[in-house]
């Protein structure tokens, strides 16, 4: 999971302003001061305007907590020989590279005489069989990546769902304490 529950603990409840001010006191001082006339209207104090939550995420920075170790030999054919490993937690696609390849189909070939087989020709020959190669090989490792990478999503996916139950469930639960607690105490 990405924390455990007992990190999701929500913040106390602080009935008053910051440590050295009273319940109440900060802003129903300058109130009661306005009101009856005696003080003249001050700017809200900092504490006032600052909220308790937390600033957004961004979603790419966050790491979820998983075990999740791979075939070595998949790593092996999804990583590129002397280069780093294939990491499938931080490697990211872009939209182009996962879009689907049309289907192309072979042109005829067309059979060339042998007399017209001379050293240029099979130099072309050799320099394509060479491209056609190095085609195939990285269609083969992008594709051994995309497989890895997407075996690291489900897993991840399958534990973040779990934890937006468990989420779920302790929100219904704050939810039903707090209906309690208006029920018996009023509205907040």
């Amino acid at each position: 999971m990405a924390r455990p529950l007992s990190d999701r603990t929500p913040a106390p409840l602080l009935l008053g302003g910051p440590a050295g001010v009273p319940p109440g006191g900060g802003a129903l001082l300058g109130l009661r001061s306005l009101l009856q006339g005696t003080s003249k209207p001050k700017e809200p104090a900092s504490w006032l305007t600052s909220r308790d939550t937390p600033s957004p995420v961004d979603p790419d920075t966050v790491e979820v907590l998983m075990t999740f170790e791979p075939d070595p030999a998949d790593l092996a054919l999804s990583s590129i020989p002397g280069h780093e490993t294939f990491d499938p937690r931080r490697h990211r696609f872009s939209e182009e590279e996962l879009k689907p390849q049309p289907i192309m189909k072979k042109a005829r070939k067309i059979q060339v005489p042998e007399e017209q087989k001379d050293e240029k020709y099979w130099s072309r020959r050799y320099k394509n069989n060479e491209a056609a190669k190095r085609s195939r090989d990285a269609r083969r490792l992008k594709e051994n990546q995309i497989s890895v990478r997407a075996a690291f999503l489900e897993k991840e996916n399958a534990l973040l769902r779990q934890e937006v139950v468990s989420v779920r469930q302790e929100l219904s639960h704050y939810r039903a304490v707090l209906s309690r607690y208006q029920a018996q105490h009023g509205a907040l």
